[in-house]
C-alpha cells in the first residue's frame, strides 16, 4: 500500500478529531453523544469545553484503546505536540525528556515543557512510566507558569493517576507481539473502609527483544528493553471536609544499548571544502547498527531505578467552600548508561579518555505547594499560593567497569521559589475575565569537580490574561495573552571556555484566540485555535571544539516567531461509528539569529551576534530544529454488536508528521513520517481481546536526527592519520549525523480481564 493510498483510506474513514484521539465507544453509545471530559489544567475540575485553554486530553481507557504505551507514542496522535524517544528510554542527553509543543524545541538543556504527575514535576525520562496506572493525561498548550511553575515555557503535560473507589476492581492487562514484545499489568483498587479509606495497587513487567542487528562482534540483536515496577496509592476521607492521599511508585529499567546509527563522513555531500563538511538532504535509513558493545562488558545499556512518593491534602475549611490544598512530592533516580558514543564500533581514544564509556547520574528533586482557593460557585473566584522546588543532579563519564573518570560534570542544583495567584470574574452570565500571575526566582549553580562554583540567578513575573465568552451552552469563544520564560542554563563541561559558560534565560509573549463547540446534539465537536508567539533568546545546541575535541553546548539565538493553527474534531456518525481528525501548523522561524559557532562555515561571516557580539552566519528565516511544521491525524472506530453482551470492533489510527531539521541551518533532515495502526477486537463487559498491526506501512523514517561528529578520523594523538579524511586536509573531525532506528511493522495481541 502506498503512503498516498493510506492517507486516502484514513481520511475517508475520518473527517474530524480532537478528543478524537480515542473515543470511548461504550460511553458514546450510552450518552448518544460525545462524552463530557473533565480536566484539572487550572488545578480545579472544569469541563474541557468550558476552559479557555487549548488542551488535548486522553482518559486511561482512551490511551489503552489507542494502543499508546509511552508518551512518545501518544504524541504521534496529539496535534501541536511531539516527544522524541531519541536514545531509547534513556531519553536525550542527561536523561532529560524534551516535549516539543507548538514548535518551541530545544536539543540540550531542560525541556521547554514539563511533565507533572499528580501535580508533582517529573524531570526524569518519562518513557517508561506505566500508562496502566494513568487515569488521564492532559497536554496543555501555551505557557503554564501561572499554574504549574518553572520549565513550562511552551506548555505542560498533566498526568493524573488512578485512585481507589467504593467499588472493588481487579484487572489484568497484557500484550504479546513480535520481536519478543511482552507486557503484563496487574492492578487492584477498592475500599478498605467504605466511604472513608481506599487503596490502589499495581504491578507491571515489560520486555522487548529488539530487532536491529549489530554489525560488530557477534552480530547480536541490540535495543532490548526490560522493566518492572510497583505503584500504590492510599486515600483517606478523614471527614466530609478533609481528605489525604499518598502514593508510592518504584520502577526499574534494564535496557540494552539503544539502536542508533551514525551516518558517517563518507555520506557528506555539501560544503566539502569547509573544515567540517556537511550533509544536505534527507538522512539515510538503516537496518543495522555498528556499536562496540563488547568493550562495555557488563555495563552495556541502561540501568535505572526511579522512586516516586507524593502526599496531598484537601481541606474544605469548615465546609465554607474555601479549599486549602497542599501537595508535596519527591522523585529520586539513579542511572547508569554504557554506550559506544562514537556509534562506529571503532576503538577510538583521545587524550581525555575514550568514546566507549559509561555515564552515571544521580537526580533528586522535591517540590511542595500550598494553595487557598475561594468557592467555585461565586461570580468572583480567586486563589493564592506559594511554591518551592529543589533539584540536584550529579553526572560523570567513566571507563566501563572501572572508576576511571573521563569527564566529571560536577553537581548541578536548581532552587525555585514562587508566589502565585489567580482571579476570575463573571462580568455577565456569558462573559468572564481572568488574570493569573506568578513571581518566581530561580537559583542555578554547578559545583565542578575541583570545587569551583558557577552560579546565576533569574527572576520572572509571569502573567496570563484570559477573556472567554460563552455564546451558548455549546459554543465558547476565548482569547489569552501570556508571558513565558525559561531560566538560563550553565554549560558544565569543564573544557568549555568562560565566554560560553552560561546561556541567558528565554522569554516570550503568547497570543491566542480559540473556539470550542459541540454541535448536532453533541455528536460533532469542533475545537480550533490560532496563536502567535514572539520568542527571544532561544536556547539552542551548538557544537564547538575545545582542546581539539567536539563538545556540545547551549547558546542563545536572537529572536524567533511562531505562528500556528490547530483544529481538532470528533464526529459520531452513528451509535456504532465514530470518526475524527486533527491538523496542526507550527510555523516556527528565526527572525534574528547570527550563529557564531558554525554558521560562518556554512553561510560565511555575514552578521554579528546580538547575543555574544561575535561574527557569524545569518540563519534568520530558517525553521527551528527537531520540530515538524505540519502534523495531522485521523481515526475511525466501528463497533458491531454480536450479542447483547458482546461487541466486535474495528479501529484505524493514522498520523502524519512533516520533516524535521537536525539543526538551525536547515540542511540535513528526516523526511515526512506516516504511521498507520489497525486493530480488530472483541469486547464484553469484563474482558476484551484485540489483534493489532502497528506501523502497517512499515515506514522506517527516523523520528529525528542529531548533528554529530564522525570520530573515526579523529586525527589527533595515537589516531593521527590525515588519509582517513573524506576530503584530505579539511579537518580533524568531520561531520556525521546520528539517527535512532524506528520500530518496524509489528503484529500482536492485547487482552484485559476485570474480576
Amino acid at each position: 500500500m502506498s503512503h498516498r493510498s493510506a492517507v486516502a483510506l484514513a481520511v475517508s474513514a475520518a473527517l474530524a478529531g480532537g478528543m478524537f484521539a480515542t473515543s470511548d465507544v461504550h460511553a458514546q453509545q450510552r450518552a448518544a453523544g460525545l462524552e463530557e471530559i473533565v480536566v484539572t489544567a487550572r488545578k480545579r475540575e472544569e469541563s474541557l469545553q468550558e476552559i479557555p485553554l487549548s488542551i488535548t486530553a486522553f482518559s486511561g481507557e482512551q490511551i489503552r484503546e489507542l494502543g499508546a504505551r509511552n508518551i512518545s507514542e501518544l504524541s504521534d496522535f496529539t496535534p501541536g505536540y511531539s516527544f522524541e524517544a531519541f536514545g531509547g528510554r534513556r531519553g536525550a542527553e542527561g536523561d532529560v525528556s524534551r516535549p516539543v509543543i507548538r514548535g518551541m524545541s530545544n536539543i540540550l538543556g531542560e525541556g521547554n515543557a514539563s511533565i507533572f504527575v499528580d501535580g508533582i514535576v517529573y524531570s526524569e525520562s518519562f518513557l517508561s512510566f506505566p500508562f496502566d496506572i494513568v487515569e488521564r493525561i492532559e497536554v496543555i498548550k501555551g505557557p503554564q507558569a501561572a499554574q504549574f511553575g518553572r520549565a513550562t515555557f511552551s506548555g505542560a503535560i498533566n498526568v493524573v493517576t488512578k485512585r481507589g473507589t467504593n467499588e472493588f476492581e481487579n484487572r489484568v492487562t497484557g500484550r504479546i507481539a513480535q520481536d519478543s514484545d511482552y507486557e503484563i499489568n496487574l492492578s487492584s483498587r477498592g475500599p478498605l473502609i467504605e466511604d472513608r479509606l481506599f487503596y490502589f495497587i499495581h504491578g507491571r513487567y515489560y520486555e522487548y527483544g529488539g530487532e536491529y542487528r549489530n554489525e560488530i562482534g557477534d552480530q547480536r540483536i541490540v535495543g532490548s528493553e526490560e522493566s518492572w515496577g510497583l505503584n500504590s496509592g492510599l486515600e483517606w476521607l478523614v471527614n466530609d471536609d478533609v481528605s489525604l492521599r499518598f502514593t508510592l511508585g518504584y520502577n526499574r529499567d534494564d535496557d540494552d544499548v539503544p539502536a542508533q546509527r551514525l551516518q558517517d563522513r563518507f555520506a557528506n555531500n555539501c560544503f566539502l571544502d569547509q573544515a567540517r563538511q556537511y550533509f544536505c538532504g534527507e538522512v539515510q535509513k538503516f537496518d543495522s547498527v555498528r556499536l562496540a558493545t563488547d568493550r562495555l562488558g557488563s555495563e552495556a545499556g541502561l540501568d535505572r531505578r526511579v522512586l516516586r512518593t507524593t502526599g496531598a491534602l484537601e481541606w474544605d475549611l469548615a465546609g465554607s467552600g474555601f479549599l486549602l490544598t497542599a501537595n508535596t512530592g519527591i522523585v529520586s533516580a539513579r542511572t547508569s548508561f554504557g554506550n559506544d558514543n562514537s556509534y562506529l564500533g571503532d576503538p577510538i581514544f583521545f587524550a581525555g579518555g575514550q568514546f566507549v564509556r559509561v555515564e552515571d547520574s544521580e537526580r533528586d528533586e522535591w517540590s511542595t505547594e500550598l494553595r487557598l482557593s475561594s468557592p467555585a460557585t461565586e461570580a468572583l473566584r480567586y486563589s493564592v499560593g506559594v511554591y518551592y522546588y529543589d533539584r540536584t543532579l550529579e553526572r560523570l563519564r567513566r571507563v566501563p567497569e572501572t572508576t576511571t573518570i573521563v569527564t566529571d560534570f560536577g553537581r548541578d542544583r536548581i532552587k525555585n521559589s514562587a508566589v502565585f495567584g489567580s482571579l476570575d470574574y463573571d462580568i455577565t452570565d456569558q462573559l468572564t475575565a481572568g488574570l493569573e500571575l506568578r513571581y518566581q526566582k530561580d537559583e542555578i549553580s554547578n559545583r565542578t569537580a575541583t570545587g569551583a562554583i558557577n552560579a546565576a540567578d533569574f527572576t520572572g513575573t509571569l502573567p496570563r490574561f484570559t477573556l472567554n465568552y460563552q455564546y451558548s451552552d455549546d459554543l465558547l469563544i476565548y482569547g489569552s495573552i501570556a508571558r513565558g520564560n525559561k531560566p538560563g542554563a550553565i554549560n558544565p563541561d569543564p573544557r568549555i571556555t568562560e565566554n560560553f559558560r552560561t546561556a541567558e534565560e528565554e522569554k516570550s509573549w503568547n497570543y491566542e484566540i480559540g473556539v470550542k463547540s459541540d454541535l448536532l446534539d453533541s455528536r460533532l465537536r469542533l475545537n480550533a485555535a490560532v496563536y502567535w508567539i514572539d520568542w527571544t533568546q532561544q536556547q539552542l545546541t551548538q557544537s564547538a571544539e575545545f582542546d581539539d575535541i567536539p563538545i556540545s553546548l547551549i547558546t542563545n539565538a536572537g529572536k524567533t516567531r511562531v505562528r500556528g493553527f490547530e483544529l481538532e474534531a470528533s464526529y459520531l456518525l452513528s451509535e456504532q461509528w465514530s470518526v475524527g481528525a486533527s491538523y496542526a501548523l507550527a510555523d516556527a522561524t528565526f527572525r534574528e539569529f547570527c550563529d557564531p559557532i558554525q554558521g560562518a562555515e556554512l553561510t560565511g561571516f555575514d552578521c554579528v551576534s546580538s547575543v555574544t557580539g561575535a561574527p557569524g552566519g545569518d540563519v534568520s528565516g530558517n525553521q527551528t530544529p527537531i520540530s515538524p511544521k505540519h502534523q495531522a491525524t485521523a481515526t475511525s472506530t466501528f463497533t458491531q454488536p454480536l450479542s447483547s453482551e458482546l461487541d466486535l470492533f474495528l479501529r484505524a489510527d493514522y498520523s502524519f508528521q512533516s520533516k524535521k531539521y537536525s539543526q538551525v541551518h536547515n540542511l540535513a533532515y528526516v523526511g515526512d513520517r506516516h504511521l498507520l495502526n489497525l486493530k480488530l477486537g472483541v469486547r464484553a463487559d469484563a474482558w476484551d481481546v484485540t489483534l493489532f498491526v502497528d506501523n502497517v506501512l512499515d515506514d522506517r523514517t527516523p523520528s529525528t536526527v542529531v548533528r554529530f561528529a564522525d570520530l573515526g578520523n579523529l586525527n589527533i594523538g595515537p589516531n593521527e592519520n590525515p588519509a582517513q579524511d573524506n576530503v584530505p586536509g579539511t579537518t580533524a573531525v568531520e561531520r556525521g549525523f546520528l539517527v535512532p532506528l524506528p520500530r518496524s511493522r509489528r503484529a500482536g495481541i492485547t487482552f484485559s480481564y476485570n474480576f
